[in-house]
């Protein structure tokens, strides 16, 4: 594309306006009007032709992947590569998507002589946790005389990854990270173990349930199962995609501005990838699920930092999805795929009563093979009546009526749920990553898993 600059417009101006009424007024002048005139639209005509393929050869290229921390500032590197060096300048412009702010919305870039190449680093700030396509970016430049700008387009295709901001929620459960640290108290565990891990000889003491009869009756002398804590043990973290996910939160991290919201899940995906770190510090093999109306991704527990990293990609790109979960084809999914003994963490919404009612089959079959958590974020009006002060308005009291019916239908549904064998928790919004982890550490140092 090819624009006139303000500076030709204002060329002609000055030379067409003043010459036009020169010579009206004298036709003698006609020819030197005319003469002048079209030396001023040649020699636009010669600029034009000198800067119209000046910067056509210019090549951008961007990183295939960048990773992001919401809002936290970030830098995308452009690459620009040109095979006829020359001293100029152009104008870049890349296109960011929704989510994606840039500090300005075009940079300069400077050519010369002295190198073919050149690096841009663009800085931005991620508004929202997901994955965003950066497709395309703009480019101009100026003509030589400077009358005319030429405008041209790149194809490019660069993946920009915005993770939560684990940064609070890191500091709370930073004692639960600290693995063989010095001054660090050890955690008790309860009762002696449930892996085995060698055969000796009766000793005094030693209970009958504790021999190998076997052993035993092949070695014609007492033999006793000596046992050991567990030491590694497989923990999923199943995390709800469904439609009252997608319901909005105070965000917790927004000091500069107080009425900023945040949704269900991406409180869940921070929490989750919170989840993960402090399963691996503690020896644990972690995987990850995510659900809908059914199973939408699972992926199998292991440890390691690449592992840590497609979990964290993976929940990255989840969004809500408008479905109901369907939490019968969910179980019949799990327990088809997961044969080992498991603890399974469900992060997910029980105060819609048709879904409270699915996931209590759900659990009581699942519970008979793994161990079964579920947390839930408390809605804000969910609590006790006489949690907070008086009420300042009279529709103030319909509302806190609402809440306290809700919040004893919650613990009714705790208290169902513990008699089937599992734990149900109505957590804080702030402290969600905190009380998951401390349920976590607590299931370990009493060796249900």
């Amino acid at each position: 594309m090819i624009a006139p600059r303000s500076s030709l417009v204002f060329l002609l101006l000055l030379v067409t306006v003043p010459l036009a009424t020169i010579a009206g007024l004298n036709r003698g002048l006609i020819p030197v009007a005319l003469l002048l005139i079209g030396f001023a639209l040649v020699l636009a005509a010669v600029d034009l032709a000198l800067g119209l393929g000046r910067h056509r050869d210019l090549q951008f290229s961007l990183p295939e992947t960048v990773g992001g921390i919401r809002d936290k500032r970030s830098e995308l590197k452009v690459r620009t590569q040109f095979s006829v060096p020359r001293n100029d300048a152009v104008r870049l412009a890349v296109i960011f998507p929704d989510g994606l702010e840039p500090d300005r919305e075009q940079t300069t870039l400077l050519l010369g002589k002295s190198a073919s190449e050149r690096l841009l680093l663009i800085p931005f700030v991620g508004t929202s946790r997901g994955s965003f396509l950066i497709e395309s970016l703009y480019f101009d430049w100026n003509s030589p005389f400077g009358f005319w700008v030429y405008r041209d387009r790149r194809t490019v295709h660069c993946e920009v990854r915005i993770y939560p901001n684990l940064l609070l929620e890191g500091k709370q459960i930073a004692h639960f990270l600290k693995r063989g640290a010095i001054g660090m108290h050890a955690q008790p565990q309860i009762g002696r173990g449930r892996e085995f891990e060698k055969l000796r000889e009766y000793e005094r003491g030693d209970g009958f349930d504790e021999i190998h009869w076997k052993a035993t009756a092949k070695r014609r002398f007492p033999v006793t199962k000596v046992f050991q804590l567990e030491r590694s043990k497989e923990v999923y973290l199943a995390l709800d995609t469904s439609r009252l996910s997608a319901r909005s939160l105070p965000e917790i991290l927004a000091t500069d501005s107080p009425h900023k919201t945040t949704t269900h899940l991406d409180r869940a995906i921070s929490t989750a990838l919170l989840f993960c770190v402090a399963a691996e510090r503690q020896g644990d093999r972690f995987g990850f699920i995510s659900f809908s109306d059914k199973v939408d991704h699972l992926v199998r527990a292991r440890n390691g930092s690449s592992h840590f990293k497609v979990c964290r990609n993976l929940a990255v790109s989840l969004t809500s999805q408008a479905v109901t979960p369907d939490f019968a084809e969910i179980a019949a999914t799990l327990k088809q795929r997961l044969k080992r003994r498991s603890l399974i963490v469900f992060l997910t919404s029980l105060d819609d009563p048709v879904v409270a009612e699915d996931f209590v089959g759900t659990a009581e079959l699942l519970s008979r093979q793994h161990v079964i958590l579920a947390v839930m974020i408390a809605p804000p009006s969910v609590q006790p009546l006489f949690s907070e002060g008086a009420v300042q308005k009279p529709d103030e009291i319909y509302l806190k009526l609402g809440g306290h019916l809700s919040w004893v239908k919650l613990q009714n549904l705790r208290q169902l749920l513990a008699q089937k064998g599992v734990q149900f928790h109505v957590v804080a919004s702030h402290q969600l990553g905190l009380r998951l982890v401390s349920y976590y550490m607590d299931l370990k140092r009493r060796q249900i898993l």
